[in-house]
């Protein structure tokens, strides 16, 4: 029988190897915390066009100013769940339109005699912000329970009426203030202040005027309808916000450059909410540790006495823990090269990790338990080594086809996954070596009390390092000697 407890320092001295490098880079260059960990938008695109990949839609970012910490795809999605991309129209206009345009342009299209499905409202950008010296413009998203063609949309909104001004909030489709009501709302309130002032008074403003419709309108035409074929949502996440001008700006871009694109939505997560999660993070590890520690303590009762069977939960724990920081170490220089985050569906990479390493330990942990009482005259390091011999293929043929799984899905599911199944392919490789070369040699070394050998006698731990055998053999020669 081979004897993989003569070499448990060997074994040790390879996940030192390992873990202190990814110490060191959580030190000097910590965690790149994603937004759930933070502040900042999390930013829904949905494009009409396909071809639009997630390091062009970070470049547009990039390149004003804003760094998208990642973008993400995903299939698209709205509150009446999965529509076709096909049912989708992207209407642009010549020119912004205002909130009346808007619901002109969806009683023409329900209006029965242009025989068109129902239609509804998606979203609205009312006014698009000029790019490259072009005009500013407008698009409007609908959708239809039923397909439609480019051509029916187009009959439908021939002859438009002039539309009335844009509202002031591009981003926002609740707003209604047009610009030129802002204007001399604004142009009345400093008349009237000047007005009312005199040499030796204060002019002191009691209410807000309220901005009244110019009645402007100008002449608008539909400049082109796309149909939707592009069946995915981006999402953005920052650390900075977004919402207004800048966005604005960076959708007319990618507008420009990509096609009709339009934002689903923006959601902000706010530092208290990434407070709080880290917190949540932090105690949800530290729960599942406490209770596989109590739940390996009574499992394991029978092995000789409750401080036996919490040293078999404690060496487990030891062992998840040596997985937990193995990932949190590459992830650390992951996210230094690589921009990898840290975010809940990371948190949730290292949850499942756990409980995978859990479950390899107590397959080996449980042979050993059995042999225990089986081979009574056998050593404890001579039953280890046989509970592991006998669990080994096991363990390593369940793990094998695990970590197969997560390489091709690493290698060929996309963006979206792949930080997470990495994460988990790290995890549960750490897992399968920390179960079969850490938590036994472990026990074996708390088992013995080998511990107290590590460090000298520099604490005192140890009363004499002569064993007592050697010890009395010296003893018995020097009596024969004198």
């Amino acid at each position: 029988m081979y004897h993989l407890t003569r070499h448990k320092y060997w074994f040790f001295l390879v996940s030192g190897i390992i873990i202190v490098p990814g110490l060191l880079a959580l030190i000097f260059w910590h965690l790149n915390l994603g937004i759930d960990f933070t502040k900042g938008d999390s930013i829904s695109l949905r494009f009409a066009q396909r071809g639009v990949t997630t390091s062009e839609i970070a470049s547009a970012f990039a390149d004003s100013k804003q760094r998208a910490q990642d973008v993400q795809v995903y299939a698209a999605t709205d509150s009446k769940g999965s529509i076709p991309a096909a049912n989708y129209a992207f209407i642009q206009f010549d020119r912004p339109i205002g909130k009346q345009e808007e619901a002109t342009v969806l009683a023409r299209l329900a209006d029965a005699k242009y025989k068109l499905p129902p239609v509804h409202k998606d979203h609205t950008m009312y006014t698009i912000p000029s790019v490259n010296g072009s005009s500013e413009t407008a698009l409007m998203v609908v959708y239809f329970d039923d397909k439609v063609t480019a051509a029916g949309i187009t009959a439908a909104l021939q002859n438009l009426p002039n539309t009335d001004a844009a509202p002031v909030t591009t981003t926002n489709p609740e707003a209604t203030t047009p610009p030129s009501a802002a204007a001399s709302a604004t142009t009345a309130a400093t008349a009237s202040a000047t007005a009312g002032a005199t040499p030796g008074a204060t002019a002191t403003a009691t209410a807000t005027p309220t901005p009244a419709p110019s009645g402007q309108t100008f002449p608008v035409k539909v400049s082109k309808v796309d149909l939707g074929a592009n069946p995915q949502t981006f999402q953005v996440n920052t650390q900075t916000f977004l919402n207004g001008a800048p966005l604005d700006n960076i959708v007319a871009g990618l507008g420009a450059k990509y096609g009709p694109v339009y934002v689903q939505s923006v959601d902000e997560v706010g530092p208290s909410v990434a407070t709080e999660t880290a917190y949540n993070a932090f105690f949800a590890v530290l729960a599942a540790s406490l209770f596989i520690l109590l739940y390996i303590g009574y499992a394991f009762r029978k092995v000789g006495s409750i401080r036996r069977s919490l040293r078999f939960g404690a060496s487990a724990i030891i062992a998840l823990l040596h997985d937990v920081l193995v990932v949190l170490g590459l992830w650390a220089i992951f996210g230094e090269l690589f921009n990898f985050k840290v975010d809940t569906i990371f948190l949730t990479a290292v949850l499942t990790v756990i409980g995978f390493s859990v479950h390899d330990t107590i397959v080996v942990f449980d042979r050993i338990r059995e042999n225990l009482s089986r081979r009574t005259s056998e050593t404890f390091e001579t039953i280890v080594d046989a509970s592991l011999i006998q669990t080994m293929s096991r363990s390593l043929n369940t793990s094998l086809t695990v970590i197969l799984t997560l390489a091709a899905l690493t290698l060929f599911g996309g963006d979206s996954i792949r930080e997470f199944t990495l994460a988990l392919l790290i995890g549960i490789a750490s897992g399968t070596y920390s179960s079969i070369f850490n938590a036994s040699m472990i026990l074996v070394v708390w088992e013995k009390k080998e511990y107290r050998h590590w460090f000298g006698n520099w604490f005192g731990m140890v009363k004499d390092p002569v064993k007592p055998g050697a010890q009395a053999q010296r003893r018995q020669l020097a009596g024969t000697r004198a």
